[in-house]
């Protein structure tokens, strides 16, 4: 009777704030993963294993470089057959290899697949003290240990801008209605990106990179697994596998001094991003091809033409991306203090290992029947100050439009 009442407590104490629906594909590097390394000291034989564990391996690096049959033998995972999985045609090292149309992380390193569907044991939906929607979900793997993902969008999210008008200065949004022109191609919703950390490269000079102000971030996505920590991969605008599309599209011309001005498009963007959609849905298909998995990807493409052009490379208009982490909500408009439920809609996320070339995706449906409050970011007597009003007050920050001097005092 102890046993059960303490097992109700504990229950009591465990949100469940969403329904979760998804598939998830963990690919821990067979190098590098604490995980597999922390089996390996604890008496483990990973390779001998696998089965046991529900790992899949597989591994298509190239080891020609290794002189003898006998050393590619011993530096491939046990359980591959290289051949068969790994070649097009041919036979031995000198096949021909099949290639990464993507992800190009499936052929440099050997991999365990770990994939199947989210059974989550907790799951957590928080308004933050900045407004923002959380979502956080926990499932568990006992040889391994506690698998923690999730996402944060801002639902209000506009950048917007200060800037002088004819009756002064005042905010105005930039390029317009962002989350509009994201969800124009979506059937239902919202969508956001998940766009935290991204970047463009200067077309002119591949050495420099544009990282996004902070009022363009929309979202962030976050997951550990066990004794590995993952960050979010953001939107592609210049990734190698994806440079021959944006170099297709655009022309420069000579500036008078020696160099090149800024890239104009040279092409319609329904044709360019059709054929980048199209790209995705027939030939990225690494992941069967090479990683064994069944994980149902889908990218989002970005392709900006909503937004008003402008003579400056380092605008978004003229560019394409190609999202692999974002979320659709269905009634955005639900999302506020005092939020009301249910509020549905669907996820995708992409991970990198921090210390380890381990990856992590997930994709699913999401129910969100009770949304907490975030009382920690608040401060003050009154608990109703954010941190970010307390800073304000405390530099005496200025707002858009209010004339007034700055002093050392």
């Amino acid at each position: 009777m102890t046993l059960l009442i303490l097992s109700q407590m504990l229950a009591g104490c465990t949100p469940n704030d969403a329904e979760v629906t998804a598939d998830y594909a963990i690919f821990l590097a067979a190098a590098s993963s604490e995980n597999l390394n922390r089996l390996g000291r604890t008496g483990t034989d990973v390779e001998a294993e696998a089965g046991k564990l529900g790992l899949t391996p597989f591994d298509c690096r190239d080891l020609s470089g290794l002189e003898t049959e006998e050393e590619i033998a011993a530096a491939r995972l046990e359980g591959v057959d290289f051949e068969a999985e790994c070649c097009v045609s041919g036979s031995g090292e000198s096949c021909e290899r099949r290639e990464p149309k993507w992800f190009g992380w499936l052929d440099d390193y050997a991999y365990y697949l770990k994939e199947g569907k989210v059974d989550a044991w907790r799951t957590e939906a928080v308004l933050t003290s900045e407004g923002d929607l959380q979502l956080t979900v926990h499932m568990d793997f006992p040889q391994f240990g506690d698998f923690r993902f999730g996402w944060v969008i801002d639902p209000d999210f506009q950048p917007k801008v200060c800037q002088d008008g004819e009756n002064g200065a005042e905010e105005v949004d930039v390029d317009g209605n962002w989350l509009e022109g994201w969800s124009a191609q979506e059937e239902k919703g919202t969508l956001y990106h998940l766009n935290s950390g991204s970047y463009q490269i200067n077309p002119s000079n591949n050495a420099v990179a544009w990282y996004f102000d902070q009022e363009w971030m929309a979202g962030y996505t976050f997951a550990r697994f066990a004794d590995e920590e993952f960050y979010g991969h953001s939107v592609d605008y210049s990734d190698e596998a994806y440079r021959p599309f944006y170099l297709n599209s655009y022309v420069g011309t000579d500036d008078g001094q020696g160099g090149t001005s800024i890239p104009k498009p040279r092409i319609d963007y329904p044709g360019w991003v059709s054929n980048v959609t199209e790209y995705f849905d027939t030939e990225v298909t690494d992941l069967a091809d090479i990683g064994k998995s069944e994980f149902p990807l889908q990218m989002k493409i970005e392709d900006n033409s909503w937004r008003p052009e402008d003579d400056v490379a380092s605008g978004l208009d003229g560019w394409l991306g190609v999202s692999p982490s974002w979320v659709r909500i269905d009634n955005p408009e639900d999302i506020a203090a005092g939020t009301k439920t249910p509020i549905t809609g669907e996820f995708q996320i992409y991970l990198e290992g921090l210390a380890a070339a381990s990856k992590v995706l997930v994709r699913g449906t999401f129910t969100i029947d009770n949304v907490r409050e975030d009382v920690w970011g608040y401060h003050g007597p009154d608990g109703a100050t954010t941190f970010e009003e307390v800073k304000e007050t405390e530099n005496d920050t200025p707002v858009c439009g209010e004339e007034r001097l700055t002093t050392d005092e």
